[in-house]
């Protein structure tokens, strides 16, 4: 193994549980090649841009052809420099504030019991600044699910998954549990994530939502509902402090952001 693929990167954060046991005598070549066949099936019918992560070996696994990761670069060449060539073309101000964050992630899921972890379903987005081939930076999505665990439950292999951003600037972090589809966001501010409480808002709240992202004014939100001016700015008022809001633009994106996020 090369002596830079060991070297520690910003982007790709560790936790003090997500170690591997050294004794661990366990073949994972076959493991490994069923999982990159996976993703070469996917990537011969339909365009996608992905990567497997291997924690185990420090490296990425395999890209598929049409990733934005590959630049100029071949797939030897990107293995080599395992997870420092995320340096490359990541927004160095999107890796350090995407730490805390991942460190939340690691935190939550090696609390959970071991067979909990071993049949985790769920995934973890992200919205951040990568370059494209122009030496442009772009917004993109990423989302990361588990593929293998070790017996011990370490997290050995992760599928990422590149897509359009959730919203118009790097964070908007978010950690989705497809089991009971609870859904938490990671607020930095208080360096925690907490339960999104889509289902707690009224419908005539909801209804408040989709008007204002039709653009519709206060009045005329007041005369679609049948309801008071001084009605609406209150039902407004409520909206921001259940969601956690300054005003109308940051709502609706909220209300975008869910949509996406509680979509079976």
């Amino acid at each position: 193994m090369e002596s830079n693929m060991t070297t520690k990167s910003s982007f790709v954060s560790s936790h003090p549980f997500h170690i591997f046991d050294t004794e661990d005598s366990i073949d994972y070549s076959e493991r490994n090649q069923h999982f990159i066949q996976c993703l070469k099936a996917f990537e011969a019918f339909m365009d996608i841009d992905a990567y497997i992560l291997d924690y185990m070996n420090k490296k990425i696994l395999y890209v598929t052809k049409g990733s934005s990761l590959f630049f100029e670069n071949t797939l030897d060449d990107i293995q080599r420099e395992g997870y420092l060539y995320f340096e490359k073309f990541i927004h160095e101000k999107d890796i350090e504030a995407r730490a805390p964050c991942n460190r939340r992630v690691f935190e939550y899921f090696y609390s959970l019991p071991l067979n909990k972890r071993l049949n985790f379903n769920g995934y973890y987005t992200y919205d951040l600044r990568v370059r494209d081939r122009r030496g442009k930076m772009v917004l993109i999505n990423q989302k990361i699910t588990i593929l293998d665990l070790t017996n011990d439950g370490i997290i050995r292999l992760t599928l990422c998954v590149i897509s359009y951003p959730t919203a118009e600037k790097p964070g908007n972090a978010y950690l989705k549990l497809n089991d009971n589809s609870v859904v938490w966001q990671y607020i930095p501010s208080i360096d925690k994530f907490v339960e999104v409480k889509t289902q707690r808002l009224t419908s005539k709240a909801m209804m408040i939502l989709k008007l204002a992202s039709n653009g519709k004014t206060e009045t005329e939100m007041a005369g679609i509902l049948g309801i008071s001016l001084p009605t609406v700015k209150y039902h407004k008022k409520k909206i921001f402090a259940r969601i956690g809001v300054k005003n109308t633009a940051e709502a609706i994106q909220w209300m975008n952001n869910q949509k996406k996020l509680v979509k079976r």
